[in-house]
């Protein structure tokens, strides 16, 4: 919650994705309305929204004729690493805030520019091969297995595990068709547990607010997998905190981040950490409700109230290491599928323990052919909470049970959810 008087203000959205929805209510309860723009017809978010328009929001001098005719207050986007530039430039131009620059935001637009950040400054990452074309693959002594993966592109996409030089180069013609600027980046391929932190800036103070465990689906056979659980507290965090931690924030502080919303992820293997990818924005996963049920500070609405005012509110202090446990159940999607019905939901909310359910995908939508191991083929994402790990394992399970969609047969179009007994046998510690 914030305490800032923000009644009659009008904040622009730029892009309204599926899960920017959350931002109404938040808005609205803060008494600010929300307009919404780009160049995409009859989205949710349209329908949701107070105002909506029919602009690209490439196109500059169109936005900023719209903010002054409109009388916006500020601007915002979330989820998505292509607009943040956007929207920085957009600000700069009418005076309204955004918490990051655009040399920032290569963090995430840019892999690149983002593992030579961390090269800077100390902060580890998994050891990388300059491939600019089938040449240089053939010219180079790689040591298998690699992965290659687009500068910048997200969800996964794009993204190969390769084993041996015929399927490096098949890999890499794959990653620079899905690459904008077509380049691709290749690393050494580190398959180990996987952990996500989520840091916050306030005024300077950038704390390690968030770090989970991201479990993946191995029902599916696919040349990468896809996260179907994360687990708050990760059971790496002690170590992260001890080892990691400050050589990050110093990198953070380094490149001159000083209020925001961002992530890292990395891999974790005995008693070391590679950091791989950063974004700079709210995660996917939407950390911040979790974050409003464990510490009373919701980080889409601080960031809301940042475009509106330059400022992140009244300042919190954050403990990754949680009073409570929590869960993000990924409900993935069978490829191919099409949801025709949805069941359970109104159920699954009446319990206490759902802190969120958030729909991606409704009736009518099929889960794309080709999104097997991304996060693309991800429909719906479900939090819970619980006073103890065995608690929480019952919860997922009863989650899992209930939350269904079906095709047309009545068959499901998921896949199987995690087990949670194995997981189980993997928290190996306490809150």
């Amino acid at each position: 919650m914030i305490k800032a008087d923000l009644k009659g203000k009008k904040l622009l959205l730029v892009g309204g994705l599926n899960n920017t929805v959350d931002l109404f209510d938040l808005a609205h309860r803060n008494g600010v309305t929300v307009g919404v723009a780009d160049y995409n017809h009859g989205t949710l978010a349209k329908s949701l929204a107070d105002y909506a328009f029919d602009v690209n929001a490439y196109d500059e001098d169109a936005m900023a004729r719209l903010i002054e005719e409109e009388h916006f207050d500020g601007v915002i986007t979330a989820f998505n690493e292509r607009l943040g530039p956007i929207v920085r430039k957009l600000a700069d131009r009418v005076g309204f805030y955004a918490p990051f620059t655009v040399e920032q935001l290569q963090m995430s637009t840019n892999k690149k520019f983002f593992k030579h950040t961390c090269q800077k400054y100390g902060v580890p990452v998994p050891k990388e091969y300059v491939v600019k074309s089938i040449e240089d693959i053939r010219a180079q002594q790689i040591e298998y297995p690699v992965i290659i993966k687009p500068v910048d592109s997200a969800s996964s996409v794009g993204v190969t595990p390769c084993f041996d030089e015929q399927e490096l180069e098949a890999g890499y013609k794959k990653a620079v068709s899905c690459s904008k600027s077509g380049d691709a980046i290749v690393e050494q391929y580190l398959p180990y547990d996987e952990i996500n932190v989520t840091y916050i800036a306030q005024d300077g103070d950038i704390q390690l607010a968030a770090i989970h465990d991201r479990y993946f689906n191995t029902e599916q056979k696919s040349a990468t997998k896809a996260p179907d659980l994360y687990i708050y507290p990760s059971r790496y965090a002690d170590m992260y905190l001890e080892k990691y931690n400050d050589t990050v924030i110093n990198m953070l502080r380094g490149i001159g981040i000083r209020n925001g919303s961002l992530f890292i992820q990395a891999i974790v293997h005995d008693g070391q950490v590679w950091c791989y990818e950063a974004g700079m924005r709210l995660n996917g996963c939407k950390t911040y409700q979790i974050l409003e049920y464990e510490n009373d500070y919701n980080t889409m609405e601080h960031l809301m109230l940042f475009a509106l005012t330059g400022s992140m509110g009244e300042h919190c202090d954050f403990d990754p290491k949680f009073k409570k446990w929590y869960a993000t159940l990924n409900v993935l999607g069978v490829p191919g599928k099409t949801i025709a019905r949805v069941e359970g939901e109104k159920a699954l909310a009446s319990y206490p323990w759902l802190v969120h359910i958030a729909r991606r995908d409704g009736v009518g939508h099929t889960i794309p052919a080709d999104s097997a191991g991304t996060l693309v083929q991800d429909t719906t994402r479900i939090h819970v909470v619980a006073d103890t790990k065995q608690e929480l394992m019952e919860r997922i399970d009863k989650a899992g049970e209930l939350f269904r969609m079906l095709d047309e047969e009545g068959n499901s179009v998921l896949l199987k959810p995690h087990d949670t007994a194995e997981v189980l046998a993997g928290l190996d510690y306490d809150l």
